[in-house]
């Protein structure tokens, strides 16, 4: 198979796409060709030598796959774009973000990227039946530029072809890159999400290196582009009281200040925040694509937490409470957890409600609670307070609380919690479900972290593979 028919192969069929029998290069829809319709024989190669031919057909080859990642990505954003709609995580219509983005593609070059971005929020361009070029017509409705970033970030999660065979055919795609340019344009027009979101970005990728998705996104602005943004989170943040993302700003603000050394200037920062919050969960105030930001109040409890003086510490207490029983946070729950007996009802309730909410440590808290509470010398049960939160577990069936238990292990390994693993791996053999301990040794053994980093658990490791070498050895 050729070269230009195996690329065609591995992208797939192209609409209207011919290849011509003479050079193999394929032909556009628009050129004209002659022959049978068993052998066309295209109008490039009349007259001319086989071995030009087989040139103009490698030439021909690299310009249809150039086309051929177009048509992909018209695709893919426009599928991605209904999808996104449906859920309500794209505000305005998928055919007028899909004209938006190729409006600002057209004019790039022209303009500036926050001339760029004014000029769409000023006229919106949208797709018609017309054959012009760039297949758009002028309509008479306007966005505004949060409907821009709207779209930016919707961009920036299109997602590429999965097979990796085809996509190694294919140039880069542009989504990624053109999203980030239209972000940069809406945040040099002073959009609080574009610049929230550059800003968030920028301090995850300082404050955790293995945040990559962070890191990919902060990499894509200038210093000199992001030192602007900063500025403009200043000028937000003299704002905050009317603009729906005010808590964000200010939170950002403090979390900047405190890496700077300006803790008393972070603190009034976070305060300000928590007054300008919505303790409940309210639809629509964060973009689903938005990078999550920790709330002011965890943010002014760390800070108050680190600080040297004891009384000072205290009062972080008042702030995880805040999270854990006005907003339901389960970073909160988790935090609030800490300053509450082991035994009391109050550090299970917070415990399960961090837990229920995917945090790691306090799922494997909770499995070793119940484990232990599985026994009947359990001093826990002692408390007459929590006896009577536990009645509905401990007047079940007989080992119904050490089942529960497993279910904690369980959680805590599906998210890499390895010594849950083993104990998981010693309950199975122990019942001889050999098949199931075998799972779970094999879980331990695989690599959890980065090689640079180390593995956190060595010595379970090695057990595993002791007792893996066990197993097999026994297999006849």
């Amino acid at each position: 198979m050729s070269s230009a028919r195996r690329s065609l192969h591995l992208v797939g069929p192209v609409p209207g796409l011919r290849l011509c029998t003479s050079c193999t290069a394929p032909s556009t829809p628009f050129s004209p060709y002659i022959g049978t319709a068993e052998r066309p024989v295209f109008t490039h190669c009349v007259g001319v030598p086989r071995a030009a031919a087989w040139r103009r057909g490698y030439a021909t080859q690299r310009l249809d796959v150039a086309r051929l990642r177009d048509d992909v990505d018209q695709r893919a954003r426009s599928g991605f774009y209904q999808l996104c709609k449906a859920q309500a995580a794209l505000k305005i219509a998928p055919d007028k973000a899909n004209a938006i983005y190729k409006e600002f593609i057209a004019h790039r070059n022209k303009l500036g990227h926050s001339a760029n971005v004014r000029q769409l929020a000023k006229r919106t361009l949208a797709c018609c039946n017309t054959d012009n070029a760039h297949g758009l017509t002028l309509t008479g409705y306007r966005v505004n530029i949060e409907d821009i970033t709207d779209v930016a970030l919707t961009t920036y999660k299109v997602p590429d072809l999965s097979d990796p065979l085809k996509r190694v055919q294919l140039p880069p795609s542009m989504h990624k890159s053109t999203a980030g340019l239209i972000l940069q344009g809406c945040a040099q027009a002073g959009e609080p999400l574009a610049v929230v979101h550059i800003m968030t970005a920028v301090l995850l990728s300082s404050c955790s290196p293995d945040n990559k998705a962070a890191q990919d996104i902060a990499r894509m602005f200038p210093k000199s582009e992001i030192a602007k943004y900063r500025l403009k989170l200043e000028e937000l943040c003299s704002q905050s009281k009317t603009i729906v993302l005010g808590p964000d700003v200010l939170t950002l603000k403090g979390l900047f200040s405190e890496m700077e050394g300006q803790r008393q200037k972070a603190r009034e920062a976070f305060e300000l925040a928590i007054t300008r919050s919505h303790l409940k969960f309210q639809k629509g105030l964060k973009h689903p694509f938005q990078l999550p930001l920790v709330t002011p109040w965890n943010a002014l409890g760390y800070l108050l937490k680190s600080d040297k003086d004891p009384a000072v510490q205290a009062e972080a207490r008042s702030y995880f409470l805040l999270g854990a029983q006005e907003a339901d946070d389960p970073l909160s729950c988790f935090e609030a957890s800490k300053y509450e007996p082991r035994a009391s009802p109050d550090w299970l309730r917070f415990t399960s409600r961090a837990a229920a909410s995917g945090h790691k440590q306090a799922s494997i808290n909770l499995a070793e609670f119940y484990q232990e509470i599985s026994t009947n010398e359990s001093p826990i049960l002692n408390n007459s307070g929590m006896r009577k939160v536990l009645s509905w577990i401990l007047s079940w069936r007989t080992g119904s609380v050490a089942a529960l238990a497993r279910e904690w292990h369980q959680a805590a390994s599906n998210l890499g919690h390895k010594p849950s693993m083993m104990k998981l791996a010693d309950h199975y053999e122990s019942v001889g479900d050999r098949e199931r301990a075998t799972e779970y040794l094999r879980r331990i053994v695989e690599p959890s972290m980065p090689a640079s980093q180390g593995e956190e658990w060595p010595q379970l490791v090695q057990m595993a593979q002791k007792r893996l070498a066990g197993i097999r050895v026994r297999i006849p």
